[in-house]
């Protein structure tokens, strides 16, 4: 990835009329540990805070508007092996707490811009959980934020640190593959079955009346609390853009970082709620975008699970076919034909769990003083993709995107 020293930026950024500075940080020894904060302490917050202690760093606060939640990751990170962190009811509160370095941000999408900015204007380093954004201007304002401050900054794209995708990247690129002309992405699951994000039976009253509604709104539409909206807040549009944001930050990222491209040309969209109806947003979306020299398609549901996690990409002389799953395998064949039950791959190897590496890749960019994996321009890019798809399913119009000026221009 390009450091900050080198002063150059990824085309079409909202950062790409600023001029870029080294982050204003102070060195770091090799030994010394990070005091890290964690605002939103759901499941990503406690994977990605967990994995920071495993790292041999402090998770010394941690901040949530659910009293129930601040009592469980306490508990989780000393299990982990850390210290037991200084609890705050507000972020705000817990960006004060004396020498904190860094915080992670893993709240529900509408809550990121505000808190990344006010993280920014509070000099920390952050850890922003994917969607970055809940819209594309939003975005436009994180990436000038970010750089106005010179923190190092780490999108929660985790894929952009599995090797496994390095090694796929080289693959696609090389002429051996001959030209990319399609991607097709999925991503496929059996939600009947058991939907981790329903409300649980054991939500108590009591943990409910622990639960400050209010701030959990925050800037979103004022209405009475929900249970339902509390746990899914994924499946509404007040909160976040559904799957195609929520997955396709991370199917995208491999599309746009694989493919050689920054951002499509244009993007088109299908779909509805047809058996979530508690969901806002559709239960399945398939996307279409044209990158100028690819299309790549993507295909969501977690309606049924028979075609699972991956990824297969279309050259003139080979093609690489992808089951992402954490144990999966990654296979290439030296043939554009369709593969029999005896067709051997020319390679293959594993698909590994990135978040570890995607933690330690950013750990090891605050203390170096360079930028990460998946910089803040980059996490910007890729979820402009999704932002772009789901304006299409909502307006029932393709969407032509002006990559220069940063705006549609037709749609």
């Amino acid at each position: 990835m390009t450091s900050p020293t080198r002063r150059t930026f990824i085309a079409g950024s909202a950062a790409s009329a600023i001029a870029l500075g080294a982050p204003a940080v102070h060195a770091l020894g090799a030994n010394e540990k990070l005091n890290i904060g964690l605002i939103g302490s759901g499941n990503r917050g406690r994977t990605i805070s967990t994995e920071c202690v495993k790292a041999g760093h402090n998770v010394v606060a941690v901040a949530d508007i659910a009293k129930f939640r601040l009592e469980y990751i306490s508990s989780e990170l000393v299990k982990a092996g850390g210290e037991k962190p200084t609890p705050y009811d507000d972020y705000r509160k817990l960006l004060e707490h004396k020498g904190l370095d860094a915080v992670i941000i893993a709240t529900p999408d509408h809550h990121h811009k505000e808190q990344l900015l006010t993280a920014m204007a509070a000099d920390k380093h952050a850890y922003c959980e994917k969607p970055l954004s809940h819209t594309i201007e939003q975005g436009k304002e994180m990436v000038a934020a970010v750089r106005k401050a010179k923190k190092i900054v780490q999108v929660g794209n985790q894929r952009h640190s599995g090797e496994h995708w390095t090694r796929c990247r080289e693959v696609i690129q090389s002429p051996d593959f001959g030209q990319l002309v399609w991607v097709k992405v999925w991503d496929c699951r059996n939600w009947i079955k058991r939907d981790p994000f329903a409300a649980p039976k054991t939500f108590t009253e009591e943990q409910q009346k622990g639960v400050n509604w209010d701030a959990f709104l925050g800037r979103a539409k004022k209405r009475p609390f929900d249970p339902v909206r509390y746990w899914s807040w994924r499946w509404y549009w007040d909160y976040a853009g559904g799957l195609m944001t929520d997955i396709g930050a991370h199917q995208l990222d491999i599309v746009q970082w694989l493919g050689g491209v920054d951002v499509p040309v244009s993007a088109t969209a299908n779909g509805g709620v047809y058996f979530f109806k508690h969901w806002e947003t559709p239960d399945v979306i398939h996307g279409v975008w044209d990158y100028g020299k690819f299309t790549a398609t993507f295909a969501v549901e977690f309606i049924n699970g028979y075609d699972g996690v991956g990824a297969t990409f279309y050259g003139t002389k080979q093609t690489l076919h992808c089951e992402a799953q954490n144990g999966g395998l990654i296979r290439l064949y030296d043939s554009i034909d369709k593969p029999t039950a005896t067709t051997k791959p020319t390679e293959s190897w594993k698909v590994e769990n990135e978040t570890p590496a995607h933690v330690r890749n950013w750990l090891a960019a605050v203390k170096d003083n360079k930028d990460p994996s998946s910089p803040i321009e980059l996490g910007h890019r890729v979820i402009t993709a999704a932002h772009l798809a789901n304006i299409s399913y909502r307006t029932g119009k393709k969407v032509v995107w002006d990559a220069k000026k940063e705006q549609i221009v037709s749609g």
